[in-house]
């Protein structure tokens, strides 16, 4: 018996090696085959896995923050978290909060992460504790993570720290475009990629690869469609099993809607980023996506007050207005300029939008109006050939300029416009809801959060578009998505209250 194992084995270990020979012959008059697919990762993973100077790869998440990070903005421990060092095992008299989320909880915009609404929650509940008992924060929040990667955290590490209540703050990083494949095929790649690594050494596993799918190849094709990073409907599943999670530890969940401002220029976001090269000398975004951010196209926007609706706006904002496509001609000769060539050119999309902020310049609102409702016209016909959420995102610029230009023509009291703000509010919205090309939650993912709260029992939601709309809208953001000082302080309170009087804490 044991010489048929060891007879079995060597004929084994032969015929590998035989294969192996074999397929190294094959592949001398071949071009070789390789298993890096950095093409078709998401360039954000790229940029925060090693270009932002806080975070570092992740073997199981993408990124992370480095640890022992201390500078004025940020401070983390040895967990990669944000604070001081955590204990473990937890104290007996401490009441312990996991805030998992992105750049939002972490503090990004502010002066200090010390005034994001975490600490400030933290203060509140101490106040109310007293000595009874010590308040502990985990700020596990990430710049950059979504829903799938929050979900993933809490499974490896979230149940380490031994949380009272689970905070959940994400959305807007879900929402977005990335590369050609989504987070979960991010991940899951990610998980077998040292095997990948190790088999692709041989060339026997390359042949294979290569003859079983031939189609696979480290360059991206044009013809593949860009991908949003967490679909809504994957969003709510990965919120579902994050509540699962919190019931079967009998721990309390509480899920803030991230509120969003409507008057931030749909479609320019990432635009500063096109020339931005990784590690290996390569421009992170995608060509595909370059190509939509990289269009001559106008936005109404004033040079004068640039950032002034954003708390003065940080240097990001700044530069993201900045980078949005400016005419040199003064507004009359812009005018001018773009009826001649749309005489060559009737159906461009982009000559009737700049047509139309050229108007808008001059104060012509409803010549304005008229030209940017053609632009929309005659991109929805081109858009609609491209796969993908990018025929979405193209879009959103003209539905912005409409919107933006009947709010001026209210505020000037312009009796050849409609003067309905409302209407105004709706055209930025229908914006939003389109703008995969910014960090904005769309409603859809918004929606998912409110079945949760209504199916899962140990779930507690938190509705800040509503509080952040009755209590300054607009003025309350630093950006696209980040809440000033203020606006930390109302989440902070808003979930105060809820852990007060509506949520009993397991012990």
């Amino acid at each position: 018996m044991l010489k048929r194992l060891v007879f079995s084995v060597v004929a084994f270990g032969l015929f590998l090696l035989l294969a192996e020979t074999g397929a190294r012959l094959v592949e001398r008059g071949a071009e070789r085959w390789t298993d890096d697919a950095e093409g078709l990762s998401g360039w954000q993973a790229k940029f925060f896995g090693s270009i932002f100077d806080w975070h570092e790869p992740d073997p199981d998440l993408l990124w992370r923050f480095k640890p022992n990070l201390l500078n004025r903005y940020i401070q983390t421990n040895s967990t990669h978290t944000i604070g001081p060092e955590i204990s473990h095992p937890k104290p007996p008299t401490s009441f312990r909060i996991l805030l998992l989320g992105d750049s939002s909880p972490v503090g990004l915009g502010l002066d200090s992460c010390h005034l994001s609404f975490g600490p400030q929650l933290q203060m509140r509940l101490q106040d109310l504790h007293g000595e009874r008992r010590d308040v502990e924060l985990v700020n596990a929040a990430v710049s950059g993570y979504t829903s799938e990667q929050l979900v993933r955290y809490l499974e490896l590490h979230g149940w380490a720290f031994e949380p009272d209540i689970v905070i959940l703050y994400c959305g807007n990083n879900d929402a977005s475009i990335s590369g050609f494949q989504n987070d979960r095929e991010l991940m899951r790649k990610q998980r077998l990629s040292q095997l990948r690594a190790l088999l692709s050494r041989t060339a026997l596993y390359r042949l294979l690869r290569t003859v079983l799918a031939p189609g696979c190849s480290s360059a991206p094709s044009h013809e593949m469609a860009l991908q949003v990073r967490v679909t809504p409907e994957s969003y709510g599943e990965n919120l579902a099993a994050i509540a699962e999670q919190c019931h079967r530890r009998n721990c309390p969940l509480i899920i803030v809607k991230p509120p969003v401002p409507l008057r931030w220029p749909a479609g320019l976001q990432f635009k500063p980023f096109c020339r931005l090269k990784g590690s290996d000398g390569q421009l992170i975004i995608p060509e595909p996506l370059a190509e939509c951010l990289n269009r001559p196209i106008r936005y109404c926007l004033d040079r004068e007050r640039l950032p002034a609706g954003y708390a003065g706006g940080d240097k990001f904002t700044r530069l993201v207005y900045a980078s949005a496509y400016w005419d040199t001609l003064p507004p009359a000769d812009a005018i001018s300029f773009y009826n001649k060539q749309l005489d060559v050119d009737p159906q461009s999309p982009t000559l009737w939008n700049n047509l139309g902020v050229a108007c808008w310049e001059s104060e012509r609102y409803a010549e304005a109006d008229s030209c940017l409702h053609k632009a929309r016209q005659e991109s929805v016909r081109v858009c609609d050939s491209l796969p993908g959420p990018a025929s979405h995102a193209l879009g959103t610029v003209f539905l912005f300029n409409i919107g933006i230009n009947l709010l001026s023509a209210a505020q000037n009291d312009s009796a050849t416009v409609r003067s309905d703000t409302a209407l105004a509010f709706a055209y930025l919205d229908s914006a939003l809801q389109g703008d995969y090309l910014s960090l904005r939650v769309k409603r859809s993912y918004l929606e998912q959060i409110d079945s949760l709260g209504e199916e899962w029992e140990n779930v507690t939601v938190i509705d800040m578009p509503t509080v952040f709309a009755q209590n300054g809208g607009e003025s309350l953001f630093i950006d696209h998505c980040h809440p000033t000082a203020e606006g930390h302080r109302l989440i902070a309170q808003e979930i105060f209250e809820a852990m007060k009087t509506g949520l009993a804490p397991h012990k």
